[in-house]
């Protein structure tokens, strides 16, 4: 129930991959970024490319105890 790492630095333009490793479904939500992959059932992935430097700080939408940040240099 954590997203892992709860950190990560990468480059503007990389792609990004989350897969679900749990039992149960999350999500990948940074509304201000305008992410949202939906509901991510157990061995589901969604990605995307980050293009503009900065953080995004995002949580599960599901259990917003979960909660990542990406830095975009």
């Amino acid at each position: 129930m954590k997203f892992v790492p709860e950190r990560l630095e990468v480059a503007a333009g990389d792609r990004i991959t989350w897969t679900n490793r749990d039992f149960v479904p999350h999500s990948v939500t940074a509304k201000a970024a305008g992410l949202e992959s939906g509901d991510l059932a157990e061995g589901k992935s969604w990605s995307t490319v980050v293009k503009k430097p900065g953080e995004i700080a995002y949580i599960c939408r599901l259990h917003p105890v979960m909660h990542a940040t990406i830095v975009v240099k």
